[in-house]
Formats: C-alpha cells, sequence, structure tokens
C-alpha cells in the first residue's frame, strides 16, 4: 500500500469517527472506508465491563453469532488477552490454529482471520475493535499498522458515544426508583406499535396507582413516603417478567409494558403484581395495597394515547369498585354495556 493512499484512509476514517454519536452508524462507515484496503466481512466495536464483554456495535455480512448488547465472559477471550496486553493481535487462519474460546464462535460463521485492537483512552483501557474476513491472511502489517494509528481517536469517540447514550439513558430513568420515567414508556410504547404495525402482534399496558400513599404523607412525612414508593418500586420490578418493562410516572403511579402479551395474560400479571405488593408491609407498618388497570393493542385503539388513556380508564374503574384489585378494559366494557341496556319487563306466562 503506498503511503499516499494509506494517509487517504486515517483522514477519511478519522472523518467518519468524530462525525456520528451513532456508534452502529460510525462503525458501518468505517468498515466500509477500510474495505478499500482489506477484505472485512464481520467486525464489531466491543467495550469490557467488569467480568463481562460487551457488543456495542456489530457489522455483518450474513447472520452473526453475536448480537449487539450481547454481554458475554471475558475470561478465555481474546479480549481478556487485551486487557493484559494493552496491543493487538492477528489470527491469521482460525482453521490451523486458534488461540482463544470465542474462535470457535467465529469459524461457525465462516470466518478465516481475525485482528483485534485495544481501544485505550491514556491509561485507561475501553474495549476493543475487531475485525474479521472469510478469508485467511486477510489482514498484513501495513494494514494493522493503519488500525492502530487509528486506535486512539476510535477509543475516545466510544468513549465519548458511551457518556453521552449513559446521559440520555439518566433522562429516561425515574431518581426514587431507577425504574423508566414517563418519557421512556411513551419512546417505548411507540416502538412497540411501529414492530407490531409491521409484524403483527399484540402488546399490553398496566397502570397502577398505590391506594395508601397519602396516609404515609399526612402521617410519617415524605422521607418515608419515598421510602414506600421505593418498595413498591422494587417489588414490581422482581415480579414482572425479564421481557417486561417498568416505569414510574411519578407520584404514586406506576405502569409495566408488557411486549407480545395478550389483555388476559397481562391481567394475569397485573394480579400476580398486585398480590405481592399487598403481602408486602411498609416499615411504618401499614399494609401496601394498589389498584391496577389493563389495556392492549390495538383493541383500545391505535395510538399511544389510545392506550394509556384505555389502561387509565380501567384503573379508575378498579378504585371505583373499591381498590386492592385489578380490571382490564374487556371487563370494563362489558360492565357498562350492562349499565346501558335497558330494564325490559317481561309479563308472565299466559300458559
Amino acid at each position: 500500500m503506498n503511503s499516499q493512499k494509506e494517509l487517504s484512509i486515517i483522514s477519511n476514517v478519522s472523518a467518519i469517527i468524530i462525525s456520528s454519536l451513532d456508534i452502529q452508524r460510525m462503525l458501518h462507515n468505517l468498515v466500509d472506508e477500510l474495505k478499500k484496503a482489506a477484505d472485512i466481512d464481520w467486525a464489531a466495536i466491543t467495550r469490557v465491563e467488569g467480568n463481562n464483554i460487551h457488543y456495542l456495535a456489530v457489522l455483518a455480512n450474513t447472520n452473526s453469532t453475536h448480537k449487539v448488547d450481547e454481554q458475554l465472559p471475558v475470561k478465555g477471550t481474546a479480549y481478556e488477552w487485551l486487557v493484559a496486553q494493552r496491543t493487538s493481535i492477528v489470527e491469521p487462519d482460525l482453521t490451523q490454529e486458534s488461540q482463544f474460546v470465542d474462535d470457535r464462535r467465529y469459524i461457525r460463521q465462516g470466518i478465516r482471520s481475525i485482528a483485534h485492537f485495544a481501544l485505550q483512552r491514556g491509561n485507561k483501557f475501553i474495549g476493543c475493535i475487531t475485525l474479521a474476513s472469510r478469508k485467511p491472511n486477510a489482514y498484513s502489517p501495513e494494514f494493522t499498522g493503519i488500525i492502530e494509528r487509528l486506535t486512539p481517536l476510535i477509543a475516545a469517540q466510544v468513549e465519548n458515544i458511551y457518556l453521552y447514550n449513559e446521559a440520555v439513558e439518566m433522562a429516561r430513568v425515574d431518581e426514587l426508583t431507577g425504574l423508566h420515567n414517563r418519557r421512556a414508556l411513551n419512546e417505548m410504547i411507540t416502538s412497540e406499535i411501529k414492530r407490531c404495525s409491521r409484524y403483527g402482534g399484540v402488546f399490553s399496558l398496566i397502570i397502577l396507582d398505590i391506594d395508601t400513599l397519602k396516609p404515609v404523607n399526612d402521617t410519617y412525612g415524605h422521607l418515608v413516603g419515598d421510602e414506600y414508593i421505593r418498595q413498591v418500586g422494587s417489588i414490581i420490578q422482581k415480579a414482572v417478567r425479564s421481557t417486561d418493562r417498568a416505569f414510574r410516572h411519578g407520584g404514586d403511579e406506576f405502569s409495566i409494558l408488557l411486549p407480545q402479551t395478550t389483555i388476559d395474560d397481562a391481567t394475569r400479571v397485573a394480579e400476580r403484581v398486585r398480590q405481592r405488593i399487598a403481602s408486602a408491609t411498609s416499615e411504618t407498618g401499614v399494609s401496601i395495597t394498589c389498584s391496577l388497570g389493563v389495556a392492549s393493542w390495538p383493541n383500545c385503539g391505535p395510538e399511544v394515547n389510545d392506550l394509556i388513556n384505555a389502561a387509565d380508564t380501567a384503573l379508575y374503574q378498579a378504585k371505583r369498585n373499591g381498590r386492592n384489585q385489578s380490571n382490564n378494559t374487556a371487563t370494563s366494557l362489558k360492565n357498562s354495556r350492562k349499565k346501558r341496556e335497558p330494564s325490559i319487563a317481561i309479563p308472565p306466562s299466559t300458559r
């Protein structure tokens, strides 16, 4: 590779790296440029977090055995070696010689040669950028030299993106409970509507209101009330499934978003949450109860507010029915129809 081409690649890649706060887009554009110098069929940017490696971005020409946001143990992998050695490592042909436990996963997807480059910012180890090819001996010393010159810039941008995303996430989290907030709820409902509109399916929403918070605040003060809220948030988080998402709207109101869940299944989840909350006792000795409303998309209407309003309506029906219970929109509709039915006098039989 001549020096002019090398400088052109470094200049173009440098501009790509600093131009985006979307790490997946950055990797995609970076690989497009690097393909001018080497064969790349698979690439990833990872971050070492404790004893795990976290895949922040993955790019593959075919189905990848590694997924974005996947976390795997670092022990025995090339990443463990990188943390210790703080330099790059190239495996020219995995079918001839493989050094690490994760090499088997690469071989299964047809990868022959792979190069891992340590990302450092000063003395801090950030993570790794990995490039892989289906061809053996894909990465020459000249090419790896280019990547090594770029790694400080890549490391700085990966850290900047991570900190930016962390700040964005903090804006979507309720400080008191650690649950997502109302803003995040609206975003996730919008995302679920788009997904279900495209691929089909249903999802449900539970809105929960604590019945007994005001007496606690009035009697014991808001610090005790805050602990009461934290306890309820913790119970909700432990009671729902790993695929569900819990939120705190503010005050004494919470919600749970349940992907790929019918209204009947969501009502069973709501009842499980209610029972667990009812069986708990706050530090004051006051029992905790809540009322819950359940609604399902698309039965309640196509928009975000349609779903939220339907769950709210079911919640307030549960309140009117005596509290400490769950209610869904199907039950509310059935009851409202009964109330609207006129009373018809049936004459006695003349037989």
